[in-house]
């Protein structure tokens, strides 16, 4: 009898789960103000670096842009998988390009971040959340990938987006044989 409650709570618990995750589902989707086959909002920055990046000088490459913030703790492995597993291999590629951009964060922080994460990715800031509310209202990460004409060809979201990634590399791998 004991076994059997277990069972059914244990149904329950994940049906609840399951209601959840679709509630969540629809709030990512709510807050997100770009879809795939729209012309990415234009922006300006100046990277980390020192280096300018305006995305619409960016055509005929295909860019990858990935939101975060430091008070998401699971955007530093992302980052780290994106540059050793995706960026390493591209980086002789002059038709991709890569820009993390940090919501709400000052270029110092994103040096700082950077050098204790060991991060050698181009950082952005976006102290005012200018870039981000081109593109979302809420939540990070956020992934956008931009095809050669400046058409949003991916983007991803939240917590599921890790496991977004094989399907990132998949649509960058599309753009680059185009």
């Amino acid at each position: 009898m004991l076994l059997r409650l277990a069972l059914v709570m244990a149904c329950l618990a994940s049906v609840a789960l399951a209601a959840d995750g679709d509630a969540l589902d629809r709030e990512i989707e709510a807050s997100t103000l770009i879809r795939a086959g729209q012309v990415a909002p234009d922006f300006s920055c100046k990277a980390t670096d020192g280096s300018a990046f305006t995305l619409s000088e960016q055509k005929g490459r295909v860019v990858l842009l990935y939101f975060f913030a430091s008070s998401v703790p699971f955007c530093y492995p992302e980052m780290r998988y994106i540059e050793k597993e995706i960026v390493e291999k591209l980086a002789k590629r002059e038709d991709f390009t890569v820009l993390c951009i940090g919501r709400g964060h000052t270029r110092e922080e994103l040096v700082k971040i950077g050098g204790e994460n060991k991060l050698r990715l181009p950082m952005a800031a976006d102290e005012k959340r200018e870039i981000y509310s081109k593109m979302f209202t809420k939540f990070v990460p956020r992934t956008v990938l931009i095809g050669r004409d400046g058409h949003v060809v991916y983007t991803a979201a939240g917590s599921k987006e890790f496991d977004g990634i094989v399907k990132l590399q998949e649509a960058i791998a599309r753009e680059l044989k185009r």
